[in-house]
């Protein structure tokens, strides 16, 4: 099996842990595994610092979303 095929959905599961995002939410609910991974890319020399100023942005950014934020958008 592909490991972007499997479905990520029991968390504590290593394997499932790694597995690729199935969507947007999936990427949400498991933020904090995938956290460490953008804290460290933030970090790295090799990118300019554009490249690492955008990164950490983008970690607050992912910080800040909550379940409220998913929800479908109703028309008022």
């Amino acid at each position: 099996m592909n490991p972007s095929d499997r479905d990520g959905a029991e968390p504590g599961n290593p394997q499932a842990d790694q597995a690729a995002p199935r969507d947007l939410i999936d990427f949400y609910r498991r933020w904090p595994v995938f956290r460490p991974t953008a804290a460290g890319l933030a970090d790295r020399t090799d990118l300019s610092a554009a490249e690492r100023l955008t990164v950490r942005w983008l970690i607050l950014l992912a910080d800040r979303i909550s379940e409220h934020d998913l929800e479908p958008f109703k028309h008022p």
